[in-house]
């Protein structure tokens, strides 16, 4: 591609410093590198300029795009187009309407933080993200709070959190970077996107997939055989063309791809975008989800970005690699030659070591959703048991800190190659069973669902960082220069001792592991739920609190929102299920049984007939658990409290649910291809 095209669509620093005087492009970058505020003959001049370009490539709107707390993008258009004083047609944009707009909030979750009749909401640019081109209107990346000044977005959370680890990390860089003062640290994230693709008229055939972006049953063991050649394989060549179009959308909105391949599961892909600051790597991100759904329809493909949207097949997770980099550049995780004589890379190791261990449940939470549930645990994906896998070297370095008799093991880690000599490996593996791994000179967090909005993880490191390194600062701020190395041993030591059941260099799939955490007192929290419950229970959600994240009244909105969703999911799941059962299933082994008795009639074969009584005892089966659903919805609804209902319709759903797919995908094996009448796993996954 031109490099002369990359972000044409993109009203990125370089498109504002062309456009713009430059006294204006200034005072817009000072603005977003100190939170201060823009002027209004400041916001005007821009305002102007961004819609002088958006014109000029096509536009005739704008939008405000947002984030709201469900962790999907929300938008209203308005036109460019206006009157002026005469009534003569002329394009207005101003600075007051790119700085604010007012969708109306009352259809937005709030988890009852505000009466219905309460409309008014809020939108204020980002003025730290791009704005960009899509279909014809300029979105402006913003905030979103309500009339009185709640948060009802994810991305506020974030831009705070991220003002907060910036201060704290520039306060310890500080003490150790001597040679040039740091003025900002940046959390910087890079996301690896994972989905499925399928051919269209099969999803469409697919009620289950459709509604709840997984199947509700069906299997094949034949599809299973070709997990392994699959993974890294040659990409399908409608599957090509598809990637093609999708790089030539993320070229022209200047967002940088990374690496894309097949991944472990039949027609299972990843796209991974480079390194941003957190804000803007979400934003691309969901641009990029946005972008996958639009450009599969096109190809007459349908991208699945649920985890688990295939039992037994691998699941789909979105890996969060987080570091933290100076303006000059340096990654804070970066351990150099020599890490343990690396004073500021232990603190901050230590630091998230640390992080990792206080914040158990909020990290299972913010890396997860109900659907995550079904993929945590196997086929790829990490354990939900929360674990940090730092590779033995560096634990030895921690140890021989903290123990005074520990010696190090001698390094191994060269590898002669034909032609190249002598090569140093890395002194550590990746461990695809932890759910939060160091890999060099970043934290990979693998928990983190495909479908699911990168903000509330990284919301949440941010903050937890931002505490555990302000401790740190404050204990090491005022100490003579030539006690800081063993102060700072001291401070790594601590941590080490206080946190070190967190770090586990083995399998986490393994049962003795699940022992193991047990006794180290690990919290293993089963479902999404669970864990939401038990962060309410031991108030671990105050740390939003102590930070002036959220209120205590937007904690309790941010959790009935959960439990709404929760509400929403099983109440749909029980819907579609027993629509299958009376509109799919039972036709297709009623069609198999008549099929059989036509046969039998004429030729007398007694496996036949047993195979049609067994059916017959399946689809007997499948009407008593039809008759029971309905009961279940009826009970639920008569529940006042919205965590009483998430309680109950999850345990029942599930006990039902696993109950009909297990029949169901009983007699799919029994009845012919002709008298099925949905797609199966291998029409699906072998479709491209």
């Amino acid at each position: 591609m031109n490099l002369k095209e990359f972000g044409v669509l993109a009203f990125d620093k370089k498109t504002m410093k062309e456009n713009v005087p430059y006294p204006v492009y200034l005072k817009r970058k000072e603005a977003a590198r100190n939170n201060a505020n823009l002027d209004k003959e400041t916001a005007d001049s821009i305002a102007h300029a961004m819609k002088s370009w958006a014109i000029s490539k096509g536009a005739t709107s704008y939008t405000h795009w947002f984030q709201p707390l469900n962790g999907k993008t929300a938008n209203k258009k308005t036109a460019f187009l206006n009157r002026d004083d005469k009534h003569n047609p002329i394009n207005r944009f101003s600075g007051n309407e790119l700085i604010k707009g007012e969708p109306d909030a009352s259809s937005f979750p709030s988890g009852g933080m505000r009466s219905t009749f309460e409309a008014r909401g809020y939108t204020y640019w980002d003025l730290t993200a791009n704005s960009f081109i899509e279909d014809k209107v300029l979105y402006i990346p913003s905030v979103f709070v309500s009339f009185y000044g709640e948060k009802l977005d994810k991305k506020l959370p974030l831009i705070e959190s991220m003002n907060r680890v910036s201060k704290e990390a520039t306060r310890l860089c500080n003490l150790f970077l001597k040679d040039q003062k740091t003025y900002r640290v940046k959390a910087k994230i890079g996301l690896e996107q994972e989905f499925y693709l399928i051919d269209k008229k099969y999803f469409d055939r697919r009620i289950d997939l459709e509604y709840c972006g997984m199947t509700l049953v069906g299997r094949d063991p034949m599809v299973e055989k070709e997990l392994v050649s699959h993974y890294l394989g040659a990409i399908p060549q409608r599957v090509n063309d598809f990637f093609e179009d999708v790089n030539e959308k993320l070229y022209q909105l200047g967002i940088y791809m990374e690496a894309e391949h097949n991944e472990v599961g039949p027609n299972q892909f990843e796209i991974a975008i480079m390194y941003e600051n957190c804000n803007i790597s979400v934003d691309n991100n969901q641009i990029l989800m946005h972008i996958l759904e639009e450009t599969a329809l096109k190809h007459n493909l349908v991208c699945l970005l649920k985890e688990k949207p295939f039992k037994n097949m691998a699941g789909s997770g979105k890996h969060n690699n987080y570091s933290l980099a100076t303006n000059y550049g340096k990654n804070c995780f970066s351990p150099g030659k020599d890490p343990k004589n690396n004073i500021l890379f232990l603190l901050f190791l230590s630091a998230m070591i640390k992080v990792c261990n206080e914040y158990q449940s909020l990290i299972r939470i913010a890396s997860s959703s109900i659907t995550n549930d079904y993929r945590l645990g196997g086929d790829e994906a990490p354990p939900s048991i929360i674990s940090v896998f730092i590779g033995n070297d560096l634990e030895d370095i921690l140890k021989s800190i903290a123990e005074d008799d520990f010696k190090q093991k001698e390094k191994n880690n060269k590898l002669k190659i034909p032609h190249l000599g002598e090569l140093e490996t890395d002194s550590s593996d990746r461990n695809r069973t932890s759910p939060i791994a160091f890999t060099g000179n970043k934290f990979e967090f693998r928990m983190l669902g495909s479908s699911k909005s990168a903000s509330d993880l990284n919301t949440l490191i941010n903050l937890a960082m931002s505490k555990v390194i302000k401790d740190i600062a404050d204990k090491l701020e005022n100490v003579d220069d030539k006690d800081l190395k063993e102060e700072s041993y001291k401070i790594v030591k601590d941590i080490y001792n206080e946190n070190k059941r967190i770090l586990f260099q083995g399998d986490g799939y393994s049962k003795e592991w699940i022992e193991e955490a047990k006794k180290r007192g690990l919290q293993s929290h089963e479902s999404f739920l669970e864990a939401i419950l038990y962060a309410k229970k031991t108030n671990a959600y105050k740390i939003y609190e102590d930070e002036k994240i959220f209120s205590h009244k937007e904690i309790s909105s941010i959790i009935n929102v959960e439990f709404e969703e929760i509400c929403k999911f099983f109440s749909s799941q029980l819907e579609i299920l027993n629509n299958m059962i009376y509109q799919e299933i039972l036709p297709s082994a009623m069609k198999e049984i008549k099929r059989i008795n036509e046969y039998v009639s004429f030729v007398d074969n007694k496996k036949l007939s047993q195979k049609a009584i067994r059916i017959n005892e399946k689809i007997e089966k499948l009407l008593e658990y039809g008759e029971e659903i309905p009961n279940i919805l009826n009970e639920f609804e008569n529940i006042n409290g919205i965590e009483e209902k998430a309680i109950y319709i999850q345990k029942n759903t599930r006990i039902i649910s696993e109950n009909i797919r297990e029949v169901s995908d009983s007699l799919e094996n029994e009845i012919s291809r002709e008298n099925y009448s949905m797609p199966r796993y291998v029409d699906m996954l072998k479709s491209l």
